[in-house]
């Protein structure tokens, strides 16, 4: 022992300043049996929030193997039995691990032998999978319901499966349960009957394949929607106290349906589409194959679809019955497969039912989210995460979705869904990589985009563009310099420029490879362009500053043809501070023609302030537009301490306003304009519903603002269980916001961290990282007993999301605790002190073996 403790101490310096090791390599986990059907037999007691019965496992080997090891977690498991060809049964070896069920056979599996495998099993209250919902004394209002969310790796928590992206069989349940409750499930309904004690037995059957992650159950009590599409039934299970609402939420699902089939090339390809609302869903959405669960926040009442529109979340989860469903990711190294191409879903549907200009205000949205976060610093397709969780971020979704949009500009837009038609139905019912999509796009085209899948799948960040344009008056020509400034090599992509001359009617258009980290070039022109248009037709992700003359500049604020050409123009004005300029943006919002460049311009005058923009802003309260009165409410919220945008909110605020984001709004900026609101305007406030709680929560968020003690308690009761859960989550916030902004009494700090803590620890999921976000950010005020609970949470979380946001706020709070910070360093130290003793102790016993 002593020689151990020797040799340590000679590697201790440089061993405690080693680098953290990098995430390890991930890949689809390898396939020694193909699973072809598993049949799910179950009762499913709401009150005692367990399911019992058996699955049976139909399996091929493609190896010669003596075990099977199937994903299970919490399985309470009473046997295993192999079924022989003639209905007996064998029972198996087995060893159940809490993770794994580990199936070991007495001789080995004949390879390409079909075997019945049925495992008898009980899961009660599982930790995440399958969630339970019922009535309580503290929430009266919740109905007995249970549903399931296995994306990415929650279904085996309620039945055992190879739980991975890559496998794919049939799936076949049949759920018992209490007579009056309905049963949603994957595929078509084969049967429902009553068994004759006070139950009902459902029988599901989906006989294509998909993954284990995309098998739903949900058992509750609905209104059921019934409609046809080419002869395929579409329903829609929705609370029955909104039934009302479900024709204006869902009433476009059909034309939708039509154009995906035909846009895609591939008709709809399973044998139903059904949609359920369910209590407390802890997404937005979720695509199970044919059968698709929804969040509450999608059903709108009249009132809601003033300004908010259900259509971006239903198009998102039915695009994904394709990609994503017919076609899934191999790995969630590669799920912008499946994430990015539903992405593009929403683009693609609000393009057909709205137009071009609503189709680019959206990209232009998903463009900011494209261009940060961890598309920043990592792939889109990326081998090394910590966790399948972490890969549901910004290069997934936005960025993954504008990849696809560049494609199809890069190749045309016939050539595109001619492609996207091949690979449908080259890998319908399979797994796929990126690569797969490549090659057929190559192949079919007869064009390389190697580069192009380099430049914006296989490397991080995006062109950041410093782009200057000149005009020659001598030479009569147009000089154009693009420099890319981000780090690293340089993109290459095509720019399009168009050039507008006062004497023609047709525009000189450029059209200009750029490869280089800077290119110049010229262009000829007959007099000087009265507008010069830069990537007009918006099909290049990236930042792009740009120098050019204020005529220019004008000329592209006031009358550009595209809409996101006019927001870059109200972009580069925004930081002015010349009321020349604030009138220009001033005239942008009261008179531009598309919604969303009035939206951008009244966030401009916020930033620009002043005058001139507070008279425009307190002007556009009164837009047509909804959502650009909410967006001068939510400006005005700058002018701080402004009596005259105080005066004008409040009036805004006292009259209503028909849309309940715009009042939201309201009140939220005048949290942010009063220096120290009073809580009565906020406590008024919540008494009243509205669609997602968007009043209530603006209130909330405002009593967060305040400085009276009564504020804190009013934010602590609405922690409680009993209030909708939305506004739970912005009471916590509220919390942790009252906590920076005030000095408090010891007690009621305590009390306060008390609730943050129980949050995190007995709350659902959301719940869980809504107390992780309020604590995230109290600094030195939460101490070192919340970071002890958010570094548990961290390792033993069920929920995949729960630990990732528990981690990143345990790093952020020992950051801001300079005690805690020494303390982490000594435990780190510790733990590869112990590793590396360990491992030398290993080593020498092999030593002295020799």
């Amino acid at each position: 022992m002593s020689r151990s403790w020797l040799l340590v101490g000679c590697v201790l310096v440089s061993f405690v300043h080693a680098a953290r090791a990098e995430e390890p390599f991930r890949q689809a986990r390898s396939q020694p049996v193909d699973v072809e059907n598993i049949k799910l037999e179950l009762d499913v007691d709401l009150k005692a929030r367990q399911i019992s019965g058996s699955a049976t496992i139909e399996l091929t080997p493609r190896l010669a193997i003596n075990s099977l090891s199937l994903d299970a977690v919490a399985h309470e498991v009473s046997g295993v039995h192999r079924i022989g060809d003639d209905g007996a049964n064998q029972a198996l070896v087995h060893h159940n691990t809490g993770e794994e069920i580990v199936i070991e056979f007495a001789e080995p599996l004949v390879r390409g032998h079909t075997q019945r495998i049925r495992i008898d099993y009980r899961v009660r209250d599982p930790k995440t999978g399958m969630y339970f919902f019922g009535p309580s004394e503290a929430d009266r209002d919740v109905p007995w319901m249970a549903w399931t969310q296995g994306e990415p790796n929650g279904n085996r928590f309620w039945f055992p499966s190879f739980d991975h992206p890559n496998e794919r069989q049939t799936t076949e349940i049949l759920a018992t349960v209490e007579t009056g409750f309905e049963v949603l499930s994957n595929g078509r309904l084969i049967s429902k009957h009553a068994t004759g004690d006070g139950k009902t037995r459902f029988h599901w059957k989906q006989d294509k394949p998909h993954v284990a992650y995309l098998v739903t159950l949900v058992v509750g009590e609905f209104t059921i929607g019934r409609q046809e599409w080419r002869g395929i039934p579409v329903t829609y299970y929705v609370d029955r106290r909104r039934a009302s609402d479900m024709q204006r939420t869902f009433g476009r699902t059909v034309e939708m349906l039509d154009f995906f089939s035909d846009r895609f090339g591939i008709e709809y390809p399973w044998q139903q589409y059904a949609q359920v609302v369910v209590e407390q869903f802890i997404v937005g959405g979720m695509e199970n194959t044919s059968a698709t669960t929804l969040h509450r926040r999608v059903m709108h009442d009249e009132r809601a679809l003033l300004d908010s529109s259900p259509d971006g979340l239903i198009a998102h989860e039915l695009g994904h019955q394709w990609w994503g469903d017919l076609l899934t990711c191999k790995d969630w190294a590669h799920l912008w497969l499946n994430e990015g191409f539903a992405t593009y879903c929403e683009v693609l549907w609000t393009e057909h039912k709205l137009g071009a200009d609503e189709r680019d205000y959206l990209l232009y949205a998903k463009s900011r989210s494209a261009r940060s976060g961890t598309a920043l610093k990592r792939a889109v397709v990326d081998y090394r995460y910590e966790a399948p969780r972490t890969m549901f971020d910004s290069r997934a979704y936005p960025k993954g979705g504008w990849v696809l949009h560049m494609l199809r500009n890069r190749v045309g837009d016939d050539d595109f869904f001619r492609a996207l038609e091949r690979y449908g139905t080259a890998y319908a019912y399979s797994s796929v990589e990126t690569s797969d999509l490549r090659r057929v796009f190559e192949r079919l085209l007869g064009v390389s985009l190697e580069r192009f899948f380099h430049d914006w799948t296989g490397r991080a960040g995006h062109p950041v563009l410093k782009i200057g344009t000149k005009y020659d008056a001598q030479r009569q020509l147009v000089g154009v310099t693009v420099e890319q400034t981000q780090e690293g090599e340089a993109f290459q992509f095509p720019l399009k420029i168009e050039l507008s001359e006062a004497d023609s009617s047709a525009p000189v258009v450029v059209e200009q490879l750029i490869d280089e980290k800077e290119v110049t070039f010229y262009t000829p022109v007959l007099t000087r362009p009265t507008l010069v248009r830069i990537d007009p037709d918006y099909t290049l992700l990236a930042e792009i500053e740009e120098e050019k003359s204020d005529d220019w500049w004008q000329a592209q604020l006031l009358s550009a043809p595209g809409a996101i050409e006019r927001i870059r123009a109200v972009e580069h004005y925004a930081d002015s501070k010349q009321d020349a300029h604030r009138e220009l943006l001033a005239k942008v919002l009261a008179e531009d023609s598309f919604y969303g460049v009035q939206i951008e311009a009244a966030a401009a005058l916020g930033t620009a302030g002043g005058d001139v923009s507070l008279d425009a802003l307190i002007a556009g309260l009164e837009n047509p537009h909804p959502k650009v009165r909410r967006k001068c409410a939510a400006s005005l919220g700058v002018f701080v301490d402004d009596e005259r945008a105080i005066a004008a909110l409040a009036a805004k605020h006292e009259r209503g306003d028909a849309s309940y984001f715009v009042e939201a709004a309201a009140l939220e900026a005048l949290s942010k304009a009063q220096k120290k609101p009073g809580p009565e305007l906020f406590l008024a406030a919540l008494k009243r519903d509205s669609h997602a709680e968007v009043i209530r929560r603006a209130a909330l968020s405002g009593l967060g603002a305040c400085s009276e003690p009564s504020a804190l308690d009013v934010l602590l009761e609405w922690t409680q269980p009993g209030h909708p859960r939305a506004c739970r989550m912005a009471a916590l916030g509220g919390v942790g916001e009252f906590l920076t902004r005030n000095d408090v009494a010891p007690s009621q700090r305590a009390s306060s961290l008390d609730a943050l803590l129980i949050s995190v620890k007995q709350g659902e999921s959301r719940i869980r990282r809504a107390g992780i976000s309020a604590l995230r950010h109290l600094g030195s005020i939460a101490g070192q007993p919340a970071i002890g609970v958010l570094k548990s949470l961290a390792e033993h979380d069920p929920d995949e999301r729960v630990r990732v946001a528990a981690h990143e706020a345990a790093k952020q709070l020992v950051a801001d605790n300079p005690a805690s910070q020494e303390l982490e360093r000594l435990r780190g130290e510790l733990d590869r002190l112990t590793t590396r003793n360990s491992e030398l102790e290993d080593r020498l016993l092999k030593l002295e073996a020799k």
